[in-house]
């Protein structure tokens, strides 16, 4: 009796069980990274106006979507500590952090660009508030 068969049907059967574990780990991953970058654009993308839809939308997803990163998490308890006691310089500093923290978990080197890069789009459109996280609607 030949013994070759069974070996070869276990041996296609465990790679083909072990490709599809392997590929759905790195499609979470990429997925869970994909998420976090989106909301971390849509935050840096509308700083422009920190009482919008848009830009508080993304500042209400962040639990949700860094859930697995502590230190974001921390950030943004601070921050919104700091929004609903009204304290304005406090406020931008906690922002700040927060924003820093984002891109620390997603890979961007926060020091690549000075503090003041972080509050101060590079254009505020016509009827928006100028920018101050304590005017937030987070």
């Amino acid at each position: 009796m030949n013994l070759d068969w069974p070996v070869a049907l276990v041996s296609s059967l465990s790679s083909g069980l072990l490709g599809v574990v392997v590929s759905t780990i790195y499609y979470r991953r990429h997925e869970r990274r994909r998420a976090k970058l989106d909301t971390l654009t849509r935050l840096i993308g509308f700083r422009f106006d920190l009482r919008g839809r848009e830009f508080s939308r993304a500042l209400n997803e962040i639990f949700v979507v860094f859930h697995d990163s502590p230190k974001v998490l921390r950030a943004l308890q601070d921050f919104h500590q700091v929004i609903v006691s009204s304290q304005g310089q406090l406020a931008n500093d906690k922002l700040i952090s927060l924003l820093k923290a984002m891109c620390r978990d997603v890979g961007i080197d926060p020091a690549s660009v000075n503090d003041s890069f972080y509050l101060q789009p590079f254009n505020v459109e016509p009827g928006s508030a100028a920018p101050q996280a304590g005017d937030s609607a987070g």
